[in-house]
């Protein structure tokens, strides 16, 4: 009897603990961050701490563009940033509307699943 009860409590664990690392939990996780990112005002910690994390990610994104235009291939590296990164980030906004919009859907309508 002490083993089913040992073993449940670890199937428990381990089904929570999963419950946050596979998709499609981690996509309403994320959702959820952001949607509520916007809810309150920042403070100034986190003004400072989005400002230097902007320094440091628009502070490489230069260097490497900077380089990249001295040694005369930067706008080589800049079109096909875009034309490999604007479609990619698109189709994974995309795939996240949908699956959210799916997961809303089985929320108001838990019967009418597809198959």
């Amino acid at each position: 009897m002490n083993n089913n009860r040992e073993r449940d409590q670890w199937v428990q664990d381990v089904e929570a603990r999963q419950r946050n690392v596979v998709f499609p939990n981690t996509v309403q996780n994320e959702a959820r961050f952001w949607r509520n990112s916007s809810k309150q005002p920042f403070t100034t910690s986190t003004k400072v701490g989005l400002g230097i994390l902007g320094v440091f990610v628009y502070g490489f994104l230069i260097t490497i563009l900077v380089a990249a235009f001295q040694a005369g291939v930067g706008w080589r590296l800049a079109v096909g940033m875009i034309l490999f990164c604007g479609p990619l980030f698109g189709a994974i906004a995309w795939a996240t509307r949908h699956s959210l919009r799916n997961i809303e859907n089985a929320r108001h309508h838990p019967h009418s699943r597809k198959h």
